[in-house]
């Protein structure tokens, strides 16, 4: 007995211990908000209207008296039915949730109110702790205490999160139905409240299909506690049917534009940690166009194969990318960080120059076998055509006339002219570069030919117009600097003559029947490994790079065949 007294001395001894500890331990409650989230970056397409963000999005205060009595409703059935009768906690679903616990002998079941679950976002964490969940308690009974039911109802649809990065109601309802909170219907504020038990998994973006059926239960619920009547029900359902038939744009796409945007954004600017908004260059219009594109071209295309496009418009402004077949497996850019093999592509550089130098289009040279030292370069399919003009030479794609052509001019006037037009990737100094065997990557390509076909002055490609902190006041706008011209007028006329000339009779030839006047390079590189398409249309640079990302050879893919398809798909809807 006296074992048994001094056992239960000790037990209360360390309960007593972990109750002060708790009461101790408990976080500030002089004001709500303590916790702090991830400052977010919204991103406007070039007509401002929103595409995207990073971070935690809040979309600003709804007010109690705004809150529409169909989302109460729905909330309250769904999350705590018992919410304007109890003081923060439901005693008998607390009881149901320990008995649950204890046979289960771990923590597996929560009985949280919607007071503390706006206790532990305000206040607390995640993690499933008896002491953490003491916390809460507390918390949930001084909520009680200082605010209204309605006052703590809005506090909590002003912190929850609904899924696709939005948080609060008003950001929810901005981004799923494009309106404010006080119009939402019962079937939208049904699709809100079913989501709140997984927002991740029950977003309407995500998985339309599962938020539908969650947002049919909630009707389900309200009906049967006589919230709502069985024809509201029924036309509820209605209304869900066709939400159901809606297309919601997935920024899933757009995911590769916005990271690039990011990583271009300037470091003292997102050093403030305040949320952003970044007013960007792109075009929606154009952006799902090429989503479109590589996924109707690739439909029945081996997975493994990738694809990354990048339209600019001549001065610089990057209209669409794209940096793979799907960002939610790979995020990985293959548009601006992967650097691959240029292949042919890279003999626009090598004409160029030449050109430059006083070469003219009629100009002879040889399309026969060559040999540089140990070094026998060969043309696709090893045919030559024997003496043939600079235009042809370039319209077929001519190993060995690039090879001959590029030690004629000089290898350092080559690699100082791709300088020039904004190439800023390592190009070595041998007989093999005028086949393009260095790696580039796509961004710094299609930046390149912004000269070549456009105005003959260099170009950085970029995605940011300006900057702006969520009350307006601009923090960075983009400056215009002035560039000198590298490329004269009437060289570049000849380029582009010899850019047109492989579209009408060379590698390019298949889009040769557009009725709009294309300019593009074909590019392959050794054994199938990348496939390349730079096509200048429409006052813009769209660039097209296949390949596999463990560098393993394609079969059957060339810069002649998927690049160019892709490319004619986009610039017929450009």
């Amino acid at each position: 007995m006296k074992a048994f007294k001094k056992l239960s001395s000790i037990l209360l001894f360390f309960i007593f211990f972990w109750i002060v500890y708790c009461a101790i331990t408990l976080p500030n409650l002089d004001g709500l908000g303590n916790k702090t989230r991830k400052p977010s970056i919204s991103v406007t397409d070039k007509e401002n209207v929103l595409v995207g963000s990073l971070g935690d999005v809040y979309g600003g205060l709804i007010y109690s008296e705004n809150i529409p009595k169909n989302l109460i409703n729905a909330v309250v059935v769904l999350e705590d039915r018992k919410f304007f009768d109890h003081y923060g906690i439901d005693f008998k679903g607390l009881g149901r949730a320990i008995l649950h616990n204890i046979k289960e002998m771990r923590y597996s079941q929560g009985a949280s109110t919607i007071t503390q679950q706006l206790s532990k976002l305000i206040f607390l964490n995640t993690e499933k702790t008896i002491s953490r969940k003491f916390k809460e308690l507390i918390i949930s009974f001084y909520l009680e205490y200082k605010f209204t039911k309605i006052e703590i109802l809005s506090m909590y649809l002003n912190r929850a999160y609904f899924g696709s990065g939005q948080y609060g109601v008003k950001a929810a309802s901005k981004r799923y139905f494009s309106k404010l909170p006080e119009d939402l219907s019962i079937a939208e504020s049904a699709i809100l409240a079913g989501s709140l038990k997984a927002p991740s998994k029950l977003s309407l973006i995500t998985n339309k299909d599962a938020s539908i059926s969650r947002a049919k239960v909630v009707l389900n619920l309200l009906e049967k506690n006589k919230l709502i009547s069985l024809k509201q029900k029924n036309n509820a359902k209605l209304e869900l049917n066709k939400i159901k038939n809606l297309k919601f744009y997935s920024d899933d796409g757009i995911r590769y534009f916005i990271d690039w945007i990011h990583s271009e954004t300037p470091e003292e600017v997102l050093k403030n940690q305040k949320d952003l908004i970044i007013n960007s260059t792109l075009d929606l219009k154009f952006q799902k166009n090429i989503e479109n594109s590589v996924k109707n071209n690739m439909r029945n295309i081996d997975e493994k194969v990738q694809a990354a496009v990048f339209v600019m418009d001549y001065n610089g402004a990057v209209r669409a990318l794209l940096g793979g077949r799907n960002w939610n497996k790979s995020k990985f850019n293959r548009a601006t960080q992967s650097k691959r093999q240029l292949g042919s592509v890279f003999k626009t550089y090598v004409y160029l120059t030449a050109l430059s130098m006083g070469y003219n289009l009629t100009d002879k040279i040889e399309d026969i076998p060559i040999k540089k030292d140990n070094w026998a370069p060969k043309n696709f399919s090893d045919k030559y055509e024997g003496i043939i003009s600079i235009r042809r030479a370039f319209a077929i794609s001519s190993n060995v006339s690039a090879v001959r052509l590029a030690e004629k001019i000089g290898r350092e006037n080559i690699i100082s002219q791709a300088k020039k037009l904004g190439v800023i990737s390592k190009i070595s100094n041998n007989p093999s570069m005028a086949l393009g065997v260095d790696s580039f990557s796509l961004l710094e390509t299609v930046g390149s030919f912004g000269a070549i076909c456009g105005n003959g002055i260099p170009v950085i490609p970029y995605g940011i117009e300006e900057i702006k902190k969520r009350n307006n006041i601009s923090l960075w706008k983009r400056d215009f600097p002035k560039r000198r011209e590298v490329i004269t007028k009437k060289v570049q006329l000849k380029v582009k003559k010899l850019l047109r000339a492989v579209v009408e009779e060379g590698t390019a030839k298949k889009a040769s029947k557009i009725p709009i006047k294309i300019l593009g390079k074909t590019g392959t590189s050794q054994k199938n490994r990348d496939a390349w398409f730079l096509g200048c249309a429409k006052n813009h640079v769209v660039g097209v790079w296949i390949g596999r990302d463990d560098d393993k050879s394609m079969k059957n893919i060339f810069g002649s065949t998927l690049p160019l398809s892709i490319f004619k798909d986009i610039i017929l809807k450009l």
